[in-house]
C-alpha cells in the first residue's frame, strides 16, 4: 500500500516540479556572461562617467566653437554589468559610438573614439581613461558620458572578446513622426547591427497616417522586411492587422536604421511607435 501510495504522490508533484524546475534552467541558460545561449546588451547600456580633463575650459560647454577633434579624460574605462556576479567590461572603445553632453545643455552628441588609451580591463591608467574623438561642441570637465545604442555596441566588443556568439539587443525608440518628405523614416538612431537575425518587428500607428498611399510597412532598407504593408492607418492600428515576416537573417548586410516605410507616397501626417528585437552574430576578435 505505501508503495502505491508513494507512486501516486510522485505522478501528482511530477508536473508541479517540472514546472517549477524548468523555468530556472531556461534562466541559467540564458543569463550567464559567457558561454550560454545568449548575452543581453541592455546589460551593458547602463554604465555612466564624467569627463574629469579637458582642454576646453567649463565656461565653453554646448559652444559650437568649441567642437574639433580633441582628448577627453574619464575617471575610468571599464565599468560592471548588471549581472550576478557584476562581470566588469569596456566601455569605451573604438568600435562603440557614445553618447556626450547632455539635451538640457544643448550639447549633446553621439561621437564612435578615433583612439583609446587605459580604458582596457588589462590595464587601467591611474589618471584615468582617455579617449580622442571629433566634436561638434566643447565639451569641459563633469560632462556626462554614456553608451549611446543601450549597450548593443559594448557588447558586441565583450563577446568578441571571449570567444564570439550572439547578442540579444532592443531597439526602441518610441514614437516616431512620420516624414513628410519622403516615403522613409528612420526609426530612431539606434542601428541594427551587421549579421543580425531580427526576430521581431512591431508597431502601433498613435497619430492616424494620411497620405503614405499604398500602405505602410517596417524594413531595413527601402521597403518591408519585416512587415508586410498595412493599409490600415487610424490611430490604434497595429501590425497585428498585417503579416509579420520575421524572423529575417540581415545576412552581412551593414549596420543600417530600422525603419518605416510608406509604400507608393509620402505621409502628410502620422507617428507611429515601432519596436525590433533579435540577436547579433558575433564573430571573436582574434
Amino acid at each position: 500500500m505505501k508503495k502505491i501510495f508513494r507512486g501516486l504522490l510522485a505522478a501528482i508533484l511530477a508536473p508541479a516540479l517540472a514546472f517549477l524546475t524548468l523555468p530556472a534552467l531556461a534562466q541559467q541558460a540564458t543569463t550567464g556572461q559567457y558561454g550560454t545561449s545568449y548575452i543581453t546588451a541592455s546589460f551593458y547600456g547602463q554604465w555612466v562617467t564624467q569627463v574629469t580633463s579637458s582642454p576646453v575650459a567649463p565656461n565653453n560647454w554646448g559652444l559650437a566653437a568649441g567642437g574639433g577633434t580633441y582628448t577627453l579624460t574619464v575617471a575610468n574605462g571599464a565599468w560592471s554589468v548588471t549581472q550576478p556576479g557584476g562581470v566588469p567590461f569596456q566601455a569605451i572603445t573604438t568600435s562603440t559610438p557614445i553618447l556626450v553632453g547632455s539635451a538640457a545643455a544643448g550639447d549633446q552628441e553621439t561621437v564612435t573614439p578615433s583612439s583609446v588609451s587605459g580604458c582596457s580591463l588589462v590595464y587601467t591608467s591611474p589618471t584615468g581613461c582617455t579617449f580622442t574623438a571629433t566634436f561638434t561642441y566643447g565639451h569641459g570637465p563633469g560632462t556626462v558620458i554614456r553608451s549611446a545604442d543601450n549597450g548593443i555596441s559594448e557588447a558586441i566588443y565583450d563577446v568578441g572578446l571571449h570567444g564570439g556568439g550572439m547578442v540579444y539587443w532592443v531597439i526602441d525608440p518610441g514614437q516616431v513622426t512620420l516624414s513628410l518628405a519622403s516615403q522613409t523614416t528612420s526609426a530612431g538612431s539606434v542601428n541594427i547591427p551587421t549579421r543580425s537575425i531580427v526576430t521581431s518587428a512591431t508597431a502601433r500607428v498613435n497619430v492616424t497616417i494620411t497620405g503614405c498611399s499604398g500602405g505602410w510597412g517596417l524594413g531595413f532598407t527601402s521597403a518591408d522586411e519585416f512587415a508586410a504593408t498595412n493599409t490600415t492607418l487610424t490611430a490604434g492600428t497595429t501590425t497585428d492587422s498585417s503579416t509579420i515576416k520575421t524572423p529575417v537573417n540581415t545576412g552581412a548586410s551593414a549596420a543600417a536604421l530600422p525603419i518605416i516605410y510608406c509604400t507608393t507616397g509620402d505621409a502628410t501626417a502620422g507617428a507611429v511607435h515601432p519596436h525590433f528585437e533579435g540577436y547579433k552574430l558575433v564573430a571573436p576578435l582574434s
